[in-house]
């Protein structure tokens, strides 16, 4: 959704409360959600199974208090909760948890925040799981985005850009302040940390990157580079490189084609899987395609599918758990490498997985899923198992009064069947209830049957005065 049609969507919400008489206040005092509760509602953004399958770490969205705080992102807390759902926060208050991972003995918690508001740039963390302050352990000369720990344990890849040039700051207080457009930008770049020296080591790689992924034996990676960092080659010229990690020399690279998503080595590091696209043209990636690390022809590993791959994580070495979004559901699935086979039957019901975090031989997963009833939460996967809710962020959901909710179909004008979500009106009325409708962009955008109210389309608060969203 572009700018222009997030403040349309606004207004029109916003002209209509202010029409038909409702207020924030009215809604407080009712069992309906308020348009407060609404966009200050808490919400799981990321989690991370630990290496023994019995911990999940996430991060925890936290809006600032209206009307109190400066205006800002909602703050991100780590918290820790484990297969029972005992959960308890590790780092919590008005800080920014933008990035963390397991240690791979799954002792402690490396993250990457920024705890002194006058610091320039954020820092890398670790937490013990026992418990005890957190430690700061290394500084970038500018801020670090995402972390990967090597598998065995004693580096952490981190990507980053290097530091601005030396006298741009002197040059600037002379006046020279011009930002040319798309050309200021710096690229981001690989750096091995050395967590027993302290020190960060850049990898001299052709690109600007935006993705990793180690091998399970620690002597190569591969990265997701683009030939510069605007915006046009970050979503249609991205590819996958194989480097070794001890020379940083480029061994080979994948041949991806458009959109490029996620990717990660096999356990034995024969083979990459990936999310990539059909051709240049194809809107959004969301084909699941496995090739061999050492270059060579892409499979489609299921054919035809009719939605969109999100998440994969390898079961074994010829097994591929993956997530996807089919109609308005999603699915949790698993495809050989001996044979490709189509999803078969779409789903119907259940919560709707956003993200799914795995590790090789494990039976249980770690997933962020939405219900009609609540946002997102952490849950746990079993194989063979319905997904089971772990968190309740938001517990006083359960004195609200929902509206029906349901995922319904239509047919276009030229027959083609099409899906939506209804909300229905909390009360119905004779001749009809007035209808709002929000449309999506597209072909990237899409909605799912979860949970669909945020601060431009409050869906059960409009629901909950007589229309249907």
């Amino acid at each position: 959704m572009t700018n222009s049609q997030r403040f349309s969507a606004i207004f029109s919400v916003l002209f209509l409360l202010t029409m038909f008489g409702t207020s924030p206040l009215a809604s407080a005092q009712s069992a309906s959600l308020s348009l407060e509760e609404i966009v200050t509602l808490k919400r799981v953004t990321a989690v991370r199974i630990n290496p023994a399958g019995n911990q999940i770490a996430y991060l925890l969205a936290v809006h600032r208090e209206l009307y109190k705080d400066d205006d800002g992102r909602p703050y991100h807390e780590l918290h820790v909760v484990d297969l029972q759902g005992n959960s308890r926060p590790f780092v919590s208050g008005k800080i920014d948890v933008s990035a963390f991972a397991w240690s791979v003995d799954g002792k402690s918690i490396y993250f990457v925040a920024k705890r002194d508001p006058d610091a320039e740039f954020n820092s890398l963390f670790e937490i013990a799981l026992a418990g005890g302050e957190a430690v700061q352990k290394f500084t970038h000369l500018s801020s670090i985005g995402a972390i990967h720990p090597s598998p065995d344990g004693e580096s952490i890849a981190f990507l980053a850009t290097g530091a601005a040039a030396e006298k741009s700051e002197e040059l600037a207080a002379k006046g020279f302040k011009a930002v040319v457009y798309e050309e200021s930008i710096l690229p981001t770049k690989v750096w091995l940390l050395d967590l027993a020296t302290d020190e960060a080591v850049e990898q001299e790689l052709p690109g600007s990157a935006s993705d990793f992924s180690w091998s399970s034996d620690n002597t190569r990676y591969a990265v997701a580079l683009a030939p510069t960092p605007l915006i046009d080659d970050s979503f249609t010229s991205r590819d996958i490189f194989v480097v070794n990690a001890s020379s940083g020399k480029v061994l080979n690279n994948i041949g991806s084609v458009g959109k490029l998503g996620s990717f990660e080595f096999s356990p034995d590091g024969e083979r990459i899987a990936y999310i990539g696209s059909m051709d240049i043209n194809d809107p959004n990636q969301g084909r699941l395609y496995v090739a061999s690390a050492s270059g060579g022809e892409r499979r489609d590993l299921v054919p035809q599918y009719l939605g969109h791959v999100t998440s994969i994580s390898w079961q074994d070495d010829i097994n591929i758990r993956w997530l996807g979004q089919r109609g308005v559901w999603s699915e949790w699935s698993v495809a050989s490498t001996m044979a490709a086979k189509e999803a078969g039957t779409a789903p119907a019901s259940g919560p709707i997985l956003r993200s799914v975090d795995a590790q090789p031989g494990q039976s249980v997963a770690a997933a962020v899923a939405d219900t009609p009833q609540h946002p997102q939460e952490v849950y746990l996967l079993r194989d063979g198992a319905n997904p089971d809710r772990l968190t309740n962020s938001n517990p006083f959901l359960a004195q609200r009064t929902m509206p029906k909710q349901e995922a319904i179909t239509y047919a276009a004008r030229d027959g083609l069947r099409l899906e939506a979500i209804l909300i229905h009106p909390a009360k119905e009325k004779r001749g009809g209830n007035p209808l709002i409708i929000f449309v999506h962009g597209g072909p990237e955008a899409h909605q799912s049957n979860g949970w669909v109210s945020n601060y431009s389309q409050p869906g059960q608060l409009l629901a909950a005065e007589g229309y249907a969203v």
